[in-house]
């Protein structure tokens, strides 16, 4: 029996692309208008998420504009498992808290540890596998905000 929406947030139509996604599988997405998603690109991004197949836009070049011919598929869901790409930035353990890493500003994922974290940056859910750099690794949708870092 269903209860309500599966989803933790209110299921947007996503019909707009702020670039072309069609090598981003793996990249991390964000709401950047109303029923548009771009690739996240900082830490600070509030996740939407996660690109499994990639396209491009009707007009190529020219963003945002309309989804083109072929399916954008996303993992947005809570708690859904998903196999997203480490960047160059240093591999990652299992169970390792992952953020978009800002250095390279592709969309790709890091092990938190690698960088350093501010109030109001996100992590984006935990590895559940092992990966290198610029590999993939399963990841848990998971969002958190970073709220407050000891002094």
């Amino acid at each position: 029996m269903a209860l309500g929406p599966t989803t933790y947030k209110t299921p947007n139509i996503i019909n707009l692309i702020g670039e072309d996604l069609t090598s981003k599988e793996g990249c991390g997405l964000y709401l950047s208008a109303a029923n548009a998603v771009a690739v996240a690109t900082t830490t600070t991004a509030v996740p939407y998420g996660v690109v499994v197949t990639g396209t491009d836009s009707l007009t190529p070049g020219t963003y945002p504009s309309a989804i083109g011919d072929a399916a954008l598929e996303l993992v947005d869901q809570l708690g859904c498992v998903v196999q997203v790409l480490i960047s160059g930035n240093g591999g990652v353990t299992a169970g390792a808290a992952l953020v978009i890493d800002s250095g390279d500003a592709d969309g790709s994922f890091t092990d938190s540890g690698n960088i350093i974290l501010a109030a109001n940056d996100w992590i984006w859910g935990y590895a559940l596998t092992d990966a290198d750099s610029n590999e993939q690794c399963l990841m848990r949708f998971q969002p958190a905000i970073i709220q407050y870092i000891a002094p």
